[in-house]
């Protein structure tokens, strides 16, 4: 008589936040350890170095296969409502665990984000050392086991996100309604309170929680002036004209291809605000259905400056279910019961990704730009302007938009305003 298998769910939280909460590390190392460090709350990376490993820098192959999959996870999410996303926290997110799979689940998990396990890891050491460093964006990452399996972990496992992703890994009991509080807690501070109350319940039987934190603080380079911004119209997806509060100023580059125009808004510290809009003949949900990574690297023709006119934006997006995205994807296998998670644990027992979810935030004003990001998983080359020409892109029906590392030139965020 075949015995059924009993499945574990593995659960993963990205948080787009960027710090972190430790036992040896973070913000205040001692607070936030007697923090989350309880009766029920250790930790399991005493003795591993954060950090330790080699690093990458991001070249053309990371950024082709960063493009084609922030470009495929947007499509896909823009099909079930998502306005705003952080292709990056998936990315990050979801790389972790890729270092637990094994068999067809490391395979089709590797042929989705473009690259080796070894690749991934060496190319996102990079962002988790330099986004601490006092700029814009800052990261975190942790992971929590469930007190059962606790001896169980491997130690490679533990190794690898804390030497590359600086991740640091808790053992807490899954049915305390105390380690749930600790978890959104985590979030919340390391999102600057931009996220939260990330997870409303916790799965007793779930094996891991990961999270990852990104939190954006970007100041334009040139403000906008608070005295221009008025109340304009702005046509809507539907048809329908809205009131909004219309800022404008200048941007430093203007582009343009076949389908749409846009512009490129630098903010301090290496990050600039992007932004595509149809031109006539053309809706933004055409431009948001067919966007691609070539369009991401090269979003078109560069000609000097522009004179832009944009919405001040305030969103707060409810969670999203990113597993049906990353299904369509190719990497269907790590939900199912062919899923293959044996490098994380040496339990033996099966386990399975039972949900990818993100929140978003988001906050653009005359002043610069704030968001944030969670992802919970139960786991651009700048061709410089000719001769400066003056050019107005007045974005006053929908539009898509990204807020993007200039040094890397790949988008953190992309979102669409319709």
């Amino acid at each position: 008589m075949n015995r059924k298998k009993k499945w574990i769910a593995l659960v993963l939280a990205g948080t787009m936040a960027f710090g972190l909460y430790g036992c040896k590390g973070g913000n205040d190392p001692g607070e936030n350890r007697d923090r989350i460090q309880g009766e029920k709350t250790s930790c399991l990376t005493e003795g591993i170095q954060a950090g330790s490993s080699n690093a990458k820098e991001p070249d053309d192959v990371f950024r082709k296969a960063y493009g084609q999959f922030a470009a495929g996870l947007f499509r896909e999410t823009y099909k079930t409502g998502a306005e705003f996303i952080s292709p990056y926290s998936a990315y990050a997110a979801l790389a972790m665990v890729l270092n637990g799979a094994d068999g067809a689940t490391l395979e089709d998990m590797c042929k989705t984000f473009g690259l080796s396990a070894d690749e991934l890891n060496a190319y996102l050491k990079v962002f988790a050392d330099r986004y601490n460093n006092g700029q814009s964006v800052t990261v975190a990452n942790s992971v929590w086991f469930n007190g059962s399996f606790r001896e169980e972990v491997r130690k490679e496992f533990l190794q690898t996100v804390a030497g590359y992703y600086s991740a640091e890994a808790f053992s807490a009991d899954f049915s305390d309604p105390k380690t749930l509080g600790d978890m959104n807690a985590w979030v919340e501070e390391k999102t600057l309170g931009r996220i939260k109350d990330m997870l409303d319940q916790l799965d007793a039987g779930a094996v891991m929680v990961l999270f990852n934190t990104l939190t954006f603080d970007g100041k334009w380079a040139d403000p906008f002036d608070k005295e221009a911004t008025k109340e304009e119209d702005f046509r809507k997806a539907g048809g329908q004209t809205g009131r909004v509060q219309m800022m404008s100023g200048e941007a430093e580059a203007y582009f343009e291809s076949e389908t749409y125009i846009g512009f490129e808004k630098n903010y301090e510290d290496g990050f600039y605000f992007r932004a595509y809009l149809p031109k006539e003949g053309y809706t933004a949900k055409q431009l948001a259905e067919a966007l691609s990574g070539d369009q991401l690297a090269n979003p078109g023709t560069y000609d000097g400056k522009a004179y832009v006119k944009m919405p001040k934006i305030t969103l707060k997006s409810n969670m999203m279910d990113l597993i049906p995205a990353l299904t369509a994807l190719g990497m269907g296998s790590a939900f199912g019961g062919a899923a293959n998670f044996s490098r994380i644990t040496n339990s033996g027992v099966p386990i399975l990704i039972s949900e990818v979810n993100q929140k978003t935030y988001l906050e653009i004003d005359e002043e610069g730009t704030k968001a944030a990001t969670a992802t919970e998983v139960g786991l651009r080359c700048y061709a410089a302007a000719p001769v400066p020409v003056n050019h107005t892109v007045v974005l006053d029906s929908p539009f898509i938009y990204m807020i993007c590392d200039r040094t890397t030139d790949i988008p953190l965020f992309i979102g669409i305003y319709e």
